[in-house]
Order: structure tokens, then C-alpha cells, then sequence
């Protein structure tokens, strides 16, 4: 499964900081595409295939809102640069576009990165 990230996560990945992705559920990011043992290639933007890391889906989690979410995943397994739960929760809603106050159902995922 190809994941797409902006630098920031891409290099949180790579350092071991970020372990959990988080998205809005829907499209390609539902449970029949999202599962347990499924390889996945986790790219800084949609062209830098030269850096890609290659790791496992570990772990999957649905969720009627990032707040729930957040309630099973600790915050910095996501965010690891938000400075608090609250910080976590507004980082997400822009990150994935989510006005406040609105529930959007989410889901994440826990990578195993491959070993070189």
C-alpha cells in the first residue's frame, strides 16, 4: 500500500519518533485495504521513490472521531511535535481537514518499519 506524507511525518517515520498514521476513513483508507500484515511503502511526497520506507501494517484502528481515537492511541505516537493532547487533536483536524466541533470517522494504522 503506497502512503503519501508531507516531510515533516516522513521524517518523524524514519526517525522511529511516529509510529501511527491517522486518516480520514474513506477511499483507499478503509479496513478491506487497510489491514494487518499488509506491506506498505510510506514516501515523502508522491515522487521521492529513491527515499521510500518499507515496513508492515501492524495494527489497525477505526474511530468515530479523533478524539476516540486518541483515546486508544496516545497522541504521540502520532504527533510526536505537538506539545499536548488538545495541540494533537487541532494538529490533526488541519492536517486532515476537519472543522472543529465536526466528528469525521478516522482510522490508523501502526507501521513496522523493515529493517535494512
Amino acid at each position: 500500500m503506497f502512503v503519501p506524507l508531507s516531510s515533516d511525518p516522513f521524517a518523524w517515520f524514519s526517525s522511529g519518533k511516529k509510529t501511527w498514521e491517522l486518516r480520514k476513513r474513506g477511499r483507499q483508507y478503509t479496513c478491506s485495504h487497510v489491514r494487518r500484515g499488509r506491506d506498505v511503502e510510506l514516501r515523502r511526497g508522491y515522487t521521492d521513490a529513491e527515499s521510500a520506507l518499507w515496513g508492515e501494517i501492524i495494527e489497525v484502528l477505526e474511530a468515530d472521531s479523533i478524539e476516540a481515537f486518541f483515546k486508544c492511541v496516545h497522541w504521540h505516537a502520532v504527533l510526536p511535535e505537538s506539545g499536548s493532547l488538545d495541540e494533537a487533536i487541532a494538529d490533526a483536524r488541519r492536517i486532515l481537514n476537519i472543522d472543529k466541533g465536526e466528528d469525521a470517522p478516522v482510522l490508523g494504522f501502526k507501521v513496522e518499519l523493515a529493517r535494512p
